[in-house]
């Protein structure tokens, strides 16, 4: 009798014969935490929700517990991205479909879309928000960030035919004809002739260090025409800089859903000063306070960990600034310009401030999504001589 022996299928087999048993162990020595996990997240979920809903974040809460606990969890992450580039698959499935994730056929990684944005809410807002600016003297700066989006079909794997949209062209509109001054990354991209992806880690979503330095040249350039500055773009050229690289030492949001073997891991920069610095960082919820230079106020190199790539306490994007804070304020002793920053920010811009700090001779920077006291009250507190708002947006 003749066998015919198919690679692909005996390795899916035994993989998935792997993961069985390593479900089973764990299911059998971490029982309450895992199912304590589906009676949670049905109670958390907010009173007002279907039954459908609960459920749903019931079932979402279990997988992440599942996640959490799983026996040879790193070696089943890795095999299993391994397995899949072995089957040759770009949408990796995932029970929370809004972390499924593609491979772009320029060997980006991104998370499935399957929605278009509609910024017509965030439109509304910030033209509220400059009224807010304009009664404390303040000029107002709206950034569009980059996202790695699925625009460009040709980028879309044939089976995956969404292409993402954004009403962001209409909004920029209306937000320039009320007085807000706009500065489009996606323009710059196209002005400069850049491959938007390549300002991108390919595992992870977030800009890369030397993208985070690009994109605070292009603010303060921006500034200076519109507001009439003369802030010194000179120090935020790449010349001025020299870069420590770690290789493969980076695994991002994207590259922890799936593993190394996968789409392999990232190498990461810290773009650092030619010239001296010296600055005072306060970083309010830790009530820590450090004066020093560039490297020493605002870099964590300990974060970067290459042995360990599904590091689950911090990742080597925590270099900067040590990942999230809700307000950090930081005086430049350098500058005696008297300028006062303020910059509204996500996770994207722990890469752009710590450049954005070499122009001001003091910057604050919020990160909304965990700063609890009212921003506009502190803007009329503290009347910043320029506001930043850099979440949101996208083309």
């Amino acid at each position: 009798m003749k066998f015919d022996f198919d690679v692909k299928k005996t390795v899916a087999v035994i993989f998935t014969a792997f993961i069985s048993v390593c479900g089973i162990l764990t299911l059998f020595l971490s029982p309450r935490q895992i199912f304590g996990g589906l009676v949670r997240g049905y109670i958390n979920t907010p009173e007002e929700s279907s039954v459908f809903q609960k459920l749903g974040n019931s079932v979402k809460t279990f997988d992440g517990r599942v996640s959490e606990y799983f026996v040879l969890h790193d070696l089943s992450i890795h095999s299993y991205g391994g397995i899949q580039r072995v089957l040759n698959k770009s949408l990796i499935n995932d029970v929370d479909k809004s972390y499924e994730v593609v491979k772009l056929k320029n060997g980006y990684l991104t998370f499935r879309q399957n929605d278009d944005v509609d910024v017509s809410a965030l439109k509304n807002y910030i033209i509220d928000f400059k009224k807010v600016c304009d009664s404390a003297g303040s000029k107002l700066l709206f950034v569009n960030n980059l996202s790695k989006d699925t625009t460009n079909e040709k980028l879309i794997p044939d089976f995956y035919p969404y292409v993402y949209t954004s009403n962001f062209k209409q909004a920029k509109s209306d937000l320039k004809n009320n007085g807000v001054t706009v500065l489009d990354l996606e323009d710059v991209v196209n002005e400069q002739n850049i491959d938007k992806f390549s300002l991108f880690f390919k595992t992870d979503h977030h800009w890369t260090p030397k993208t985070g330095l690009w994109v605070s040249r292009n603010i303060v350039k921006e500034i200076n025409s519109s507001f009439g500055w003369k802030l010194d773009t000179k120090l935020l050229e790449e010349q001025n800089y020299v870069t420590d690289s770690y290789p493969s030492s980076f695994l991002g949001t994207q590259g922890r859903r799936v593993g190394v073997l996968y789409a392999g891991a990232d190498d990461f920069d810290i773009v650092r000063p030619r010239f001296d610095t010296d600055f005072t960082v306060e970083i309010a919820e830790n009530n820590s306070k450090v004066r020093g230079d560039f490297c020493k106020t605002m870099i964590y190199e300990e974060c970067i960990t290459p042995d360990n790539l599904l590091n689950r306490d911090e990742t080597a994007y925590d270099a900067y600034m040590g990942g999230n804070h809700s307000l950090v304020r930081i005086t430049n002793h350098s500058i005696k310009n008297g300028k006062k920053a303020l910059f509204i920010l996500n996770s994207y811009g722990c890469v752009v401030y710590p450049y954005l700090a070499v122009e001001f001779q003091h910057i604050d920077c919020i990160d909304i999504r965990g700063y609890t006291d009212s921003v506009e009250d502190f803007i009329r507190k503290n009347s910043p001589d320029v506001v930043i708002y850099a979440i949101g947006g996208h083309q």
